[in-house]
């Protein structure tokens, strides 16, 4: 089993991957972390990245999928708030676009600081 510091080099290299347009190899190595992922817990950096991938692909659906156990029990942060953007992009691409403006809503809420109740 890799430690974090493996970990942490490969979610790079994934990242890299992607920002240089190569979403197929950044797809295998954030899949390869979920493969790792200690008690089968979901790793949260990965599940990001593979939202992003499947975004860029087009595939709302499985963003929307990757993106759910981010989304579960979200507390206050406005670093998640690019999650929200992300689950508003998704639900446009499957043309449900009164969700998509809601989590737009949401994104517009966290990245301004803001929550409703915090």
């Amino acid at each position: 089993m890799p430690g974090s510091d493996e970990l942490k080099a490969l979610r790079v290299l994934a990242a890299m991957y992607f920002s240089m347009g190569r979403e197929e190899s950044a797809g295998r190595l954030y899949r390869g972390i979920m493969a790792l992922s200690e008690d089968g817990r979901e790793d949260k950096g990965a599940c990001a990245g593979l939202a992003a991938v499947a975004l860029e692909k087009g595939d709302g659906a499985a963003a929307l999928q990757y993106l759910a156990p981010l989304l579960k029990n979200t507390a206050f942060s406005s670093r998640k708030a690019v999650f929200f953007l992300m689950k508003a992009q998704a639900l446009w691409l499957e043309n449900r676009r009164t969700e998509a403006r809601a989590a737009l809503n949401e994104y517009l809420l966290f990245a301004a600081g803001r929550k409703e109740g915090a």
